[in-house]
């Protein structure tokens, strides 16, 4: 190949690379150190709703990048999404000891975060819930020889809008009833379930646009081809300039003689 063919393969090359740089570094970190499963399920969520987002793994975990320029869009959609969830704490977490002895206060006070803790996890991992709060009264004697106050417990759900989470609150309020020792009665009167559906509703998704396998937001549309017109012109101009140099320059057109004498002496 000629040296200017060479020249300007190289510059399209270095177009290219340049190229690449900028897009990589137009991408930020939405979330870093998250589980696997934290960052499944938001990573299908973002690009459900349209945000060209990407996973990859690091030392402290999964780390979710979007373009800078949605950053702010991501975070609105899950946000109303109710992610990423707030993380439980176990049972075995909660009653690890820090010293030898603990007071009854604080062996009641473990148990019963952590017996609503586990049930909070259990509500959540059902379709369509949102968030899950758990409040456990079990019976309690505030004086010597009075009578014990009545258990009870107290669920907050919030859902998706459309979910079908309603039609579970009476499995729902016989799994708490049976899962909390000491509640008394019947499930009915024992356990109330507050259900609220999310008002928060994301039908304004970001609209993509989609070359090939490459999607774009349309603010990125011009960029983009003016980037791949730049290079099909670049390639078509070497093209061009490599088949000018295995011609006899007596066999040029007359415009690029003259072009050559004055620029290309």
């Amino acid at each position: 190949m000629s040296r200017i063919g060479s020249t300007v393969l190289q510059l399209i090359v270095s177009f290219i690379f340049l190229g690449s740089i900028t897009a990589c570094s137009d991408r930020t970190n939405l979330f870093t150190g998250l589980s696997q499963a934290e960052g499944n399920e938001i990573y299908s969520s973002l690009l459900e709703a349209g945000i060209p987002a990407e996973k990859s793994s690091g030392k402290e975990g999964e780390i979710i990048t979007v373009p800078q320029q949605m950053s702010s869009e991501a975070l609105r959609i899950l946000e109303k999404k109710g992610l990423p969830r707030d993380k439980k704490t176990s049972i075995g977490e909660v009653f690890k000891k820090d010293s030898m002895i603990s007071s009854p206060l604080e062996e009641r006070a473990r148990y019963l975060y952590a017996l609503s803790q586990e049930l909070e996890q259990t509500v959540m991992d059902m379709d369509g819930v949102l968030s899950a709060r758990v409040h456990i009264v079990l019976p309690e004697r505030s004086n010597p020889g009075e009578a014990l106050s009545p258990s009870s417990a107290a669920v907050f759900v919030k859902y998706a809008d459309g979910a079908s989470f309603p039609a579970y609150v009476p499995q729902v309020r016989e799994l708490i009833f049976k899962s909390i020792p000491g509640l008394s009665g019947d499930a009915q009167r024992s356990v109330t379930i507050a259900a609220v559906p999310s008002e928060a509703k994301v039908d304004n998704c970001v609209p993509l646009l989609w070359y090939g396998p490459i999607a774009l937001h349309p603010e990125d549309k011009f960029y983009f081809l003016s980037i791949v017109y730049l290079f099909f012109g670049m390639w078509a101009l070497s093209l061009g300039i490599v088949w000018l140099q295995a011609k006899d320059p007596s066999e040029w057109p007359e415009s690029l003689l003259k072009f050559k004498s004055r620029f290309m002496k």
